[in-house]
């Protein structure tokens, strides 16, 4: 059987002593950080520049660079005093610690380590309480202290604020000029496409290319005032400019397109009018009816269109847009019905024609059948054919007759 096994409890003062050591251990690792961080900041070429450090001159400021710069460096000069303070408090409760033997600790002494610590430790400042406020036994001033990680975390949103401003001027002094550089040369190709497309109330545009000039001057002295200036006025300005003249383009490139379709629909009716017409005079001199054909459409019409077409052509080299999509629009549809009843026209003019090839082919496949059936001598279908021919090879030919002749030799052919 096991001995029996005396529990010794830890003492509460060993207990408290760890949890300041780590406290203690979390504060230097802490502490390291913020001091790598702020010195990063200070070895800015930047920073170095702006505050005249390094033997560097230090930049004359104008505007609101000159405003946020001085509080970013004022604020800077705040977190390395409270970083001072911080690491006084910090030292102070280190030093005592090692007064602190790790057995038999004075629990005054864990005391003042702890208070130092996570209490309200470390004084900010001393401010006087105007005598309209005191009452007879009121206190003369108010002293205002924070505890270490109150402190931290007053001096980390500083920090970041001082930080962020540098580090604009920063971008500021690096990208500014090549901003400015792109949006001049924007403007002027804006400016160019304007010109080509007719649009001659471009005052905004040439206002904000002249507003851009002395900015280069400026960036040197107020980097960040230059900046707000570009993104808030002249970037809005290009960016209204370019939507509209985007829109411009779009509309240009489609009456181009649309001129360009114009000359292949006016081709199309022409040469389906010099069809019709052709069909037209050969129908009239080769069939008798003449019921069913269509007169193309007159010279004087076509004249119409095409000047029709040679006036929005010429609006257009002269830089008009939006009157000419109306008028190109309302000639394309009238061009579209035109060729349309032309191609009616066209199919009405060669069906007389038509029939008579139709009719010659078939007679003649009629006479090989007969022929093959050893009926080609027979005098009724002799003489329907020999009918028959002379009608479809006479001019004008009486296509009436010529289809009466033809089915009475197929159904004398298929008699018998």
């Amino acid at each position: 059987m096991l001995p029996d096994m005396i529990l010794h409890p830890i003492p509460h003062t060993q207990v408290i002593l760890e949890q300041i050591d780590r406290l203690l251990a979390d504060w230097k690792t802490r502490l390291d950080l913020a001091s790598q961080n702020m010195f990063a900041l200070q070895e800015l070429a930047t920073y170095k520049q702006l505050a005249g450090e390094a033997g560097l001159a230090k930049a004359q400021l104008t505007g609101t660079t000159a405003v946020q710069v001085t509080a970013a460096l004022d604020a800077i000069s705040q977190v390395f005093q409270h970083l001072d303070l911080l690491l006084a408090t910090i030292n102070q409760a280190a030093a005592l610690r090692k007064q602190v033997p790790r057995f038999l600790a004075s629990s005054e002494k864990l005391q003042a380590i702890e208070e130092l610590l996570t209490g309200a430790s470390i004084q900010l400042s001393v401010v006087q309480v105007p005598l309209a406020q005191r009452g007879l036994l009121s206190a003369t001033e108010n002293i205002y202290k924070v505890t270490p990680d109150n402190l931290l975390a007053i001096m980390s949103r500083t920090f970041n604020i001082a930080r962020d401003t540098i580090l604009a001027v920063d971008l500021a002094w690096s990208n500014l000029e090549a901003k400015l550089a792109q949006a001049d040369a924007e403007i002027k190709t804006l400016q160019q496409r304007g010109q080509t497309l007719g649009m001659v109330d471009l005052a905004e545009l040439q206002a904000v290319q002249q507003a851009i000039a002395p900015l280069g001057d400026r960036i040197a002295r107020d980097p960040l005032g230059v900046g707000d200036e570009f993104e808030q006025q002249i970037q809005p300005l290009i960016a209204r400019t370019k939507k509209s003249l985007a829109q411009v383009w779009q509309q240009y490139n489609q009456v181009k397109d649309g001129l360009a379709s114009a000359d292949i629909l006016w081709q199309q009716l022409t040469e389906l009018n010099h069809q019709a017409r052709t069909a037209y005079d050969e129908s009239m001199e080769k069939v008798t009816d003449r019921s069913s054909l269509q007169p193309p459409l007159p010279n004087d019409q076509l004249e119409a269109m095409y000047q029709w077409l040679s006036r929005l052509k010429a609006k257009f080299a002269e830089g008009l847009i939006s009157p000419i999509q109306v008028g190109l629009d309302n000639w394309t549809a009238k061009m579209k019905a035109a060729i349309a009843n032309e191609q009616r026209t066209l199919i009405a003019n060669r069906y007389p024609l038509e029939t008579r090839r139709e009719l010659r082919g078939r007679l003649d496949a009629l006479k090989a059948k007969a022929l093959a059936r050893g009926r080609a001598e027979d005098p009724i279908l002799s003489d329907l054919a020999t009918e028959a021919k002379q009608i479809l090879y006479t001019r004008p030919t009486d296509l009436a007759k010529a289809m009466v002749l033809v089915t009475k030799y197929e159904k004398q052919l298929n008699s018998n």
